[in-house]
């Protein structure tokens, strides 16, 4: 059992939204609105956070473009006092949990568009040298007990010894073009796989061949679901990439990254009992309006 629990948590909030363009040019994306199951209006970003403050982390850094902090700090800060008068009580306590999560962030800049890795990189010093949790703001994430899906990959985290570990869920053949999709051997945890290969967006013949999964049935692989535990290694790769001018697609990727711990052993892949949304894109987000608000 590894005794060190992640005190901080990222979220990257610096992409340009053109997934979602034309809305994104007014608002951005991880401020779209979401009905919750409860019947509450929240916007995406605030459904992230809460999945992070309810597994205990108690530091969020945000990374932003530059400017962008204007556009996401009124979220934490009171209404005025007119709006607060006529606010019932409910939604007084709503914003109550607005500011307490506001005391928890922290807005760190990505000066320039140069990929998700070079994002997560410009986080570094604010990180320091401890393991974090990331997680993509364009997913919501919903359990299917009572434990959410940050707090699973955490426990997992903590009983295998502090290993960088990311969060995986099962999809089917037909879908994989669409993630990130990894495979390895199964630990004594029968939800945790020590990863041997990770590949981003492979054809459904390549996973076939490639990406079968042990611990799932024949037709379906672990893909990627959102979630990051990992530790201060991740910059050093990073790094190195950065430094090298190692870009895909001309932009530093955290992919490439993560292959190069799997491929030296040191990342953990764990099956999450959840549900993930994905809204980064127009059809995706109506649908996960839809699924999410009848969970």
């Amino acid at each position: 059992m590894h005794n060190y629990f992640p005190r901080k948590a990222l979220i990257p909030l610096a992409g340009l939204g053109t997934r979602m363009f034309p809305a994104s040019k007014t608002v951005k994306k991880e401020l779209f609105p979401v009905i919750t199951p409860e019947g509450l209006c929240k916007s995406l970003l605030q459904c992230s956070l809460e999945e992070i403050s309810a597994a205990g982390i108690p530091e969020i850094g945000l990374i932003i473009r530059p400017g962008d902090e204007a556009v996401f700090a009124p979220l934490f800060q009171p209404v005025s006092a007119t709006v607060r008068k006529a606010l019932p009580d409910w939604a007084r306590q709503e914003e109550e949990k607005l500011l307490a999560l506001g005391e928890k962030i922290t807005f760190i800049t990505q000066p320039s568009p140069e990929g998700f890795g070079h994002a997560i990189y410009c986080a570094r010093e604010w990180v320091g040298e401890d393991a974090f949790l990331l997680l993509l703001s364009d997913h919501i994430y919903a359990a299917h007990g009572p434990q959410s899906c940050a707090e699973q990959l955490l426990g997992a985290f903590l009983r295998h010894g502090g290993q960088s570990i990311l969060s995986l869920y099962p999809v089917q053949e037909a879908q994989v073009r669409h993630y990130g999709t990894a495979t390895g051997q199964p630990t004594a945890d029968p939800s945790c796989l020590r990863l041997e290969a990770f590949v981003e967006k492979p054809s459904p013949e390549y996973a076939r061949e490639h990406l079968s999964a042990p611990i799932l049935p024949a037709g379906q692989y672990l893909c990627v679901y959102g979630q990051y535990i990992l530790t201060a290694e991740i910059f050093t790769l990073l790094g190195e990439e950065i430094a090298s001018g190692q870009r895909v697609r001309g932009e530093f990727q955290l992919t490439t990254a993560l292959s190069r711990l799997v491929q030296a052993g040191r990342m953990l892949g764990y099956l999450v009992q959840g549900e993930h949304y994905d809204t980064g894109q127009p059809r995706e987000y109506l649908h996960s309006l839809q699924a999410y608000a009848q969970k």
